[in-house]
């Protein structure tokens, strides 16, 4: 049967790599879109030689290679070089290349005169040039060029594949020993690798949520197959995360300080997800987001790492894991920040009306999981899969609280004003520069118009020395924005039962300059 084959001026091609690859063993993620991987296998050396591929986004300074104690390397030399690559034909000039000897008929477009074609035999192809020696059923030989052929007729069924030249860098390796083949390890640090994690939170009751993990682990790298792969929670020190390594680039490294710069991090890809699933069972009566489950994991210094066992990921695709899932403790929580409205030390004035200040609803939620909780978006939903809030929950150690905002809290009330209580001239005087001193005195009215109790914690910032604090405000002062008058906070923990308004005062001095 004949095979037909029309021009293609555009083609792609698969190439498969003729250098000795080690098969990924084990891949650490962290979240600066690094990871390090490990690779172990046993390579075949030609005269003590082995050429294997050189990582593209290794990172400066981590990239080490051993191997086993009987037969040690003795150097490695990376270069571009020259490979022969097995290529997927697409295009006339393909098939040509790659079925040379084999019955052809070949219609092409002379430079004058009406198209022809002849039959015959591909004899030799130069991939560079384009140029083709051809033998027709004559015994005559033709020299052309592939770019006139628009029509390729083979007698049988043509190889779909021919023999490419690729330059690629490369590193060679030697080896103390001229043995058949040598066990061998690379670490390296690479980018293109990042994990992002998120939660989800289902309040259960008015006291317990369900919380649970995932990550969403993205290569922008390179394939790997059935590696153990783990995920940091922790930010160890990386000082050359943006630097390539000077093995992967073909030029010189003038500076030993100024190491190639280029942004690692992959373009465009698609999505592919691959979660894991869940060994616990789903509840009898068919509820959802109800089993418990939880990755294997173990702390390490200061870091504590997620092991999420063998994963197959191919090179710029993402994959979704489950991380762990598990009851929470959590508490309402009501909260609101009261700024300087006066200011007096830099204004001389006392603002005469109420100022409202937003009041906002939170939940304090306590780990009481066995890991900690890394920082990510967390999504808040009610028992009733009814849409909350979405916030970022920060990092939180096991046993700890943080906070998850979720709205602002429309039916309490906030409200803060100042006056002027009294008043001296020169009260204090600093070499030659005299300061007078006024005693403002403040009113906080919270309102819960709620039908149930509610503590709000309510915290002002203020420019000067408090004297007085009611309600048991605590007082706390920090940096100065001037060196005359500290700045202070006075921080309350208000308990309203239902529609109940109470009152907070305090009092402060200010020096300034009349």
């Amino acid at each position: 049967m004949k095979k037909h084959f029309l021009l293609l001026f555009a083609s792609t091609t698969f190439l498969l790599n003729a250098q000795t690859n080690l098969p990924t063993k084990k891949i650490t993620v962290f979240k600066n879109a690094t990871a390090m991987l490990v690779k172990e296998g046993t390579a075949p050396l030609k005269n003590g030689n082995v050429s294997l591929p050189i990582p593209q986004q290794t990172l400066f300074g981590t990239f080490f290679i051993g191997a086993s104690k009987d037969n040690s390397v003795k150097n490695i030399v990376f270069k571009t070089d020259t490979l022969k690559k097995k290529a997927h034909s697409s295009s006339v000039w393909q098939y040509l290349a790659g079925n040379l000897n084999k019955q052809v008929t070949l219609h092409y477009t002379p430079t004058t005169g009406i198209d022809k074609s002849v039959s015959g035999t591909v004899l030799d192809y130069d991939l560079y040039t384009g140029v083709m020696k051809f033998k027709d059923d004559g015994g005559k030989t033709m020299i052309m060029h592939v770019g006139q052929i628009y029509d390729a007729t083979f007698k049988e069924d043509p190889s779909a594949f021919y023999i490419a030249d690729s330059v690629k860098r490369m590193m060679v390796l030697k080896s103390e020993k001229a043995t058949d083949n040598i066990s061998l390890q690379e670490i390296y640090m690479t980018g293109g690798i990042n994990w992002i994690p998120s939660y989800y939170l289902k309040l259960k009751d008015d006291k317990t949520a369900r919380l649970e993990m995932k990550a969403v682990v993205e290569n922008y790298s390179e394939d790997f197959n059935d590696a153990e792969v783990e995920l940091v929670v922790g930010a160890p020190q990386m000082l050359y995360s943006n630097k390539f390594d000077p093995m992967i680039y073909d030029y010189i490294t003038s500076d030993g300080n100024n190491f190639a710069n280029n942004d690692y991090r992959a373009k465009g890809g698609y999505m592919q997800m691959n979660a894991l699933t869940a060994t616990a069972e789903t509840a009898a009566d068919g509820a959802y987001f109800e089993n418990e489950f939880s990755t294997n994991g173990e702390k390490a210094g200061d870091m504590y790492i997620y092991k999420l066992g063998k994963i197959s990921l191919p090179n710029q695709s993402k994959g979704s894991f489950p991380i762990f899932a598990g009851n929470v403790e959590y508490k309402d929580k009501y909260e609101g920040s009261i700024y300087d409205i006066t200011n007096y030390y830099n204004t001389r004035y006392v603002p005469q009306d109420d100022k409202p200040f937003d009041i906002f609803h939170s939940l304090e939620v306590k780990n009481t999981s066995a890991v900690p909780l890394t920082t990510a978006s967390v999504m808040v939903v009610n028992e009733k899969d009814q849409f909350i809030a979405q916030d970022e929950l920060k990092y939180t150690p096991v046993g700890a609280t943080n906070n998850i905002r979720l709205s602002k809290a429309i039916d309490i009330i906030m409200k803060n004003s100042e006056e002027e209580k009294n008043r001296e001239d020169n009260a204090k005087k600093i070499g030659k520069t005299s300061y007078s001193k006024v005693i403002l005195k403040g009113t906080v009215n919270v309102d819960n118009f709620q039908n149930k109790e509610v503590i709000v914690s309510v915290t002002k910032t203020l420019s000067g020395t408090v004297l007085i604090s009611g309600n048991d405000g605590k007082i706390t002062k920090v940096n100065s924005y001037n060196y005359i008058n500290p700045s202070s906070n006075i921080k309350w923990e208000v308990k309203l039962n239902a529609n109940e308004k109470k009152l907070l005062t305090y009092e402060y001095e200010v020096f300034f300059i009349p």
